[in-house]
């Protein structure tokens, strides 16, 4: 009698695994092609206008993002401007806030193909900040992410929103 369980058990496996290979085996075909990547350094270059800026503390135990955006947004003044310019140049239009992006200089990412990083490189130092996403020639949104540490520990996450001027 156990014989006939292993026996039945082995046929209700095999036919599941059957089934089971089926239903993989019935996926269409992928087809076309995906075309060119868009390249990342044209989608950068432009002006771009601070629409936002707000601060996550990764130390609080209620992970909450704070809007901070009146800190550089009153309606009357310009808001931050970030223009990337195609030749690797950057200037700053600043009049209200503090500047976490230097005086100019140039920029890069940390790879053109698949960049994580923006890098600009001033006078002074070296900045390094995340990519909220990759932006394309015709995207209007560009996000730009601050990671401050403490002993190598990030403490707080500065996210400024930018809209595409030209």
């Amino acid at each position: 009698m156990k014989t006939d369980n292993r026996y039945q058990n082995l046929m209700i496996s095999a036919t599941l695994a059957l089934i089971l290979f089926g239903f993989l085996g019935c996926k269409p075909e992928s087809s076309g092609e995906l075309g060119e990547p868009f390249d990342k350094v044209k989608g950068i270059t432009g002006t771009w206008e601070l629409s936002a800026f707000t601060q996550q503390d990764l130390n609080s135990p209620v992970k909450e993002t704070r809007d901070l955006s009146a800190f550089y947004i009153d309606g009357i003044a310009t808001p931050l401007q970030l223009s990337f310019n195609a030749d690797r140049t950057y200037t700053v239009t600043i009049e209200m806030g503090k500047n976490y992006f230097g005086n100019g200089g140039t920029w890069g990412f940390d790879d053109d193909l698949y960049p994580t990083y923006l890098e600009l490189y001033t006078v002074e130092d070296t900045l390094q900040y995340n990519l909220g996403g990759m932006v394309r020639e015709f995207d209007q949104n560009l996000d730009i992410e601050y990671r401050r540490d403490c002993g190598g520990t990030a403490t707080n996450i500065y996210t400024f929103e930018f809209n595409r001027m030209n």
